[in-house]
């Protein structure tokens, strides 16, 4: 219990600290506080995301010979320097909210900066304050040790965020109509396919498999409230996939109608 607490105690610490370590190591060309905040945000997303992706992978390997069963006593760990990151995101994005305008709040004191900011921001408040208070309990304890591998995978689709916060950070620095933007676009969809689509399926076949049924048996002998979620969060991250692809679509014309008009001039 104390190490996990240490562990949780070591996460708090940790991100704002990060969070504060690249915002004062930006270059000056960085001027102005909103973009400094976010691209320090999202910087400390991506470095966040890789580090869960890391954790899951090795937990995947260390737990496939049983995915029910198998421990990795790590990964317990891992949820518990995870969890403070919910509530350091919400004061970064405040951070980000109340720098990008300044002037409208320059008047406002600090209670009425926080209230413009739930008002602004209120499911994604309410997301970060309330999930931790389920997931803590739901991954420490009320899953008495089983599924660290369906754990290891859940946190895998966290590989979409990099692509995503590195967009967010070409658009801070002025670098919309380039390559890389393009690029890193592409490259998100190609995450998206896989972190947040196929591996839905993964999970199914993989519990298929070791139940030693077929895929759809497999997915119907999952309890109900697995295969509502599982339903529900490949549909909504199918919609999301879809306007990804859209944007890389609408992206990559606007470049293209830049580089006829160069060279047309």
């Amino acid at each position: 219990m104390i190490e996990k607490l240490l562990f949780a105690t070591l996460g708090f610490v940790t991100y704002p600290t990060l969070y504060k370590t690249i915002r004062y190591s930006l270059p000056a060309s960085v001027v102005s506080d909103y973009s400094k905040n976010e691209i320090s945000g999202r910087s400390v997303s991506a470095i966040q995301a890789l580090t869960a992706v890391l954790v899951g992978v090795i937990t995947m390997m260390n737990t496939g010979d049983d995915i029910v069963y198998s421990r990795f006593i790590p990964l317990d760990y891992y949820v518990c320097f995870w969890i403070p990151y919910f509530y350091y995101d919400t004061w970064a994005d405040y951070k980000v909210y109340v720098s990008k305008r300044a002037n409208e709040m320059a008047d406002k004191d600090f209670l009425s900066r926080v209230k413009s900011f739930v008002k602004y921001q209120p499911l994604m408040v309410l997301h970060h304050f309330f999930l931790p208070m389920v997931y803590g309990p739901a991954l420490l304890h009320f899953r008495h040790g089983k599924g660290d591998y369906i754990i290891g995978c859940a946190i895998t689709m966290q590989a979409t965020i990099p692509f995503i916060s590195l967009r967010h950070i070409l658009l801070q620095v002025e670098m919309r109509h380039t390559t890389l933007y393009i690029v890193n676009g592409l490259l998100l969809a190609v995450s998206f396919s896989i972190a947040r689509i196929y591996i839905w399926f993964h999970l199914v076949h993989t519990y298929a498999v070791y139940r030693g049924l077929p895929f759809i048996d497999g997915f119907l002998a999952l309890p109900t409230i697995c295969s509502c979620c599982t339903i529900g969060f490949f549909i909504l991250n199918s919609i999301w996939f879809v306007k990804i692809l859209l944007l890389v679509k609408r992206s990559s014309k606007e470049i293209l109608n830049l580089l006829k008009l160069s060279k047309s001039s």
